[in-house]
């Protein structure tokens, strides 16, 4: 993000300054139990510091055992989960049973529910607890990257049919809105999308409408609008995306290790003997005896800035540039002669050993992940999947899918690439979905019959219907020219370097909202797919013409695109015209990638390099700003639509 952008800073501050409002609300020293699942996000507004200047003794992970604690007060923080009020019940009922004195405090994150509250009646504790509610909604995971952190969210909404996490987001960027100023134009793909921006502009009406005069009702929103669009994108209009493999240093991460919230766990010998300060907050208890420590992956380390957004084939040779540089620093104090010489090398020490300890980090990290990518598995998967994507489907493929359930590959592979298969073919024709299925139930167990019915339910993994609307996906490929041959890994020219060559549909649709164009020839030689007209070049566009984020002009190829296509305005004072980048906030609903994040940011980039500087006011650089329900991967994606069998109880004495 640039210095003189957006920034996310006001909605940390906001979500900082309402925890410590709860903490000073009970009185005295106290112990927090907070939901395991909240503990790496509230990392991310307040440290532990923080909490211990505003009374809190300890943290607790909140369990089916009660924590022992000699605290006047105890807080609960959690997710409205029934488990959940289940367990604070029994804990109430446990400490009255032991005469412990002690007062309780629940405070339901980001808001209560009518079922969470009968369950604690029911329990017969509603009446010894203190209910209120925290809104955590949007946590900055990054200065331009917000998310609800909804673990669950994709299964909720596509396959359980809730859509809590759309009223959750609508809520979220309402406090956008009385924050930053109504945002004046709304666009959207998909069913979910529509459902938000109707629910955005029904709530915008209550407000207004709930307040005593004309004068309270202009007081809501501030009269500037820092936010100059917002285009909403639902997650079943690209399922093809997340199915991929990501191919980003950060994306890889995610894939093999797994990052929540920031931070990703890694062996404790890649961090030398001390893990990092922040680590301990956002992983509250770690398990004792274990070999692994939880390091941050976030905008405060320069050298992750700058390896993120990279193609993971070049990450390699920008590590050995690092290493070079910062060895050829330390030989510096040689040539340190005089007291100020050695004044300033001392000066320097400090961030030379920071910029060691992060090189140490991302040194092992690439290193696990070049292990992971030189197997001969993933390399036949990848291979597969950019085969897939591209439109070069053959018999080997269908075998290739065979054998992975033949060799009982892991249930998320398998499953991630007959989804890919299906989707790209609009569904699987009759005798290889009966063959597939019954070697895979035969291979897996039978609990996964209902894990297929969940897949052909959300549209993932289905038999292909003669009555079902026509395939549009090869017809989109080429339209929104989702394939690129000539990518340039090194010095990437295309959104496309993320997947080395698969451009993500739900990308595209930005690109082409935002910047009437999806790449494609240097400027000025550009194509329309739908009108054959060349696209002007920048500087022959009319004033203000690239300001505008609409479809307009891409209504044919929204139209091989899954889900309804609308536009909303809301009617906002004039825009004061300033030399600020223009802000426009990307809404995932149901889970956003690293890689979709990384190819924004490039958009962002080039977009900002593409426009000269006596230019720059005229048509206005434009940045990105993404919010989302939580972010995924391929494998979150169909984990969550796998079903576990029940645990085997033991009959043994």
């Amino acid at each position: 993000m640039q210095e003189d952008g957006f920034s996310t800073a006001a909605v940390r501050a906001h979500a900082r300054k309402e925890l410590i409002d709860l903490l000073d609300s009970v009185r005295g020293k106290k112990g927090v139990v907070l939901d395991p699942a909240l503990s790496g996000p509230l990392s991310l507004v307040a440290e532990f510091s923080l909490l211990k200047e505003h009374g809190v003794e300890k943290i607790y992970h909140l369990a089916a055992d009660q924590p022992m604690t000699e605290c006047a007060s105890m807080i609960y923080i959690c997710r409205p989960k029934l488990q959940y009020m289940k367990w604070i019940a029994a804990h109430i009922q446990a400490r009255s049973q032991a005469n412990q004195k002690m007062s309780h405090h629940l405070f339901f994150v980001p808001r209560r529910t009518l079922i969470c509250e009968r369950v604690l009646e029911e329990e017969g504790v509603y009446g010894e607890i203190t209910i209120g509610e925290y809104h955590l909604d949007l946590i900055p995971l990054e200065d331009d990257l917000l998310s609800l952190e909804l673990e669950n969210a994709f299964k909720e909404l596509y396959l359980d049919g809730d859509t809590t996490a759309v009223f959750s987001l609508a809520k979220a960027i309402m406090k956008l809105q009385t924050m930053f100023g109504i945002i004046p134009k709304i666009v959207g793909k998909g069913q979910h999308s529509r459902t938000l921006a109707d629910l955005l502009l029904r709530m915008r009406r209550e407000l207004v409408a709930n307040a005593n005069d004309e004068h309270m009702s202009n007081c809501i929103f501030p009269s500037h609008s820092e936010i100059d669009s917002m285009i909403v994108i639902d997650r079943n209009v690209d399922l093809v995306t997340p199915l991929c493999t990501q191919l980003t240093y950060e994306g890889l991460i995610d894939e093999v290790l797994g990052i929540r919230s920031t931070f990703v766990e890694v062996d404790a010998a890649i961090l030398g003997v001390t893990a990092p300060q922040g680590a301990a907050a956002a992983s509250g208890a770690s398990t004792q005896g274990t070999k692994t420590k939880k390091a941050p992956l976030n905008g405060t380390d320069a050298l992750f800035t700058q390896l993120r957004d990279l193609n993971f084939a070049v990450v390699g040779g920008l590590l050995s540039q690092v290493a070079r540089r910062i060895n050829a620093d330390y030989e510096g104090r040689h040539q340190a002669k005089t007291v100020t010489q050695i004044k300033d090398f001392i000066g320097k020490l400090g961030n030379l050993q920071s910029e060691h300890q992060s090189l140490r980090l991302h040194t092992g990290v690439a290193e696990k992940l070049t292990n992971y990518t030189k197997d001969k598995e993933f390399n036949g998967a990848l291979e597969v999947q950019q085969n897939l994507v591209a439109g070069i489907g053959n018999k080997t493929h269908i075998e290739y899918l065979e054998t992975l359930i033949d060799k009982q590959a892991s249930i998320e592979q398998t499953l991630r690439l007959l989804s890919l298969y299906s989707m790209v073919e609009g569904g699987v024709k009759q005798k290889f979905y009966d063959s597939v299925r019954r070697d895979f139930v035969q291979t897996y167990g039978h609990i996964h019959i209902l894990t297929l019915q969940n897949l052909a339910k959300v549209g993932l993994f289905r038999k292909q219907d003669n009555n079902a609307p026509r395939h549009t996906y090869p017809q989109a490929r080429k339209s929104l020219r989702l394939i690129v041959d000539d990518v340039n890994e090194q010095n990437p020219n295309d959104i496309s370097y993320v997947y080395s060559g698969y451009a993500p549909l739900s990308i595209r649709l930005v690109q082409a909202a935002a910047f009437k164009t999806v790449g494609g020839p240097p400027a000025g030689q550009g194509v329309l797919p739908s009108l054959g007209a060349p696209i002007p070049a920048p500087s022959a566009l009319p004033a203000g013409s690239t300001k505008h984020v609409g479809w307009k002009g891409w209504e044919e190829q929204l139209k091989l695109v899954p889900g309804p296509t609308f536009e909303e305005a809301q009617k906002v004072p004039d825009r004061t015209v300033t030399d600020k980048p223009l802000v426009t906030l990307v809404v995932f609903i149901g889970g956003c990638t690293f890689t979709e994040v990384a190819a924004l940011r490039f958009l962002a980039q080039q977009e900002e390099e593409d426009s000269p500087k006596e230019q720059t006011v005229r048509l206005g650089r434009r940045e990105f700003v993404i919010a989302t329900t939580n972010m995924i991967n391929g494998n979150t994606m169909v984990r969550a639509m796998t079903e576990e069998a029940a645990p085997t109880v033991s009959t043994s004495a």
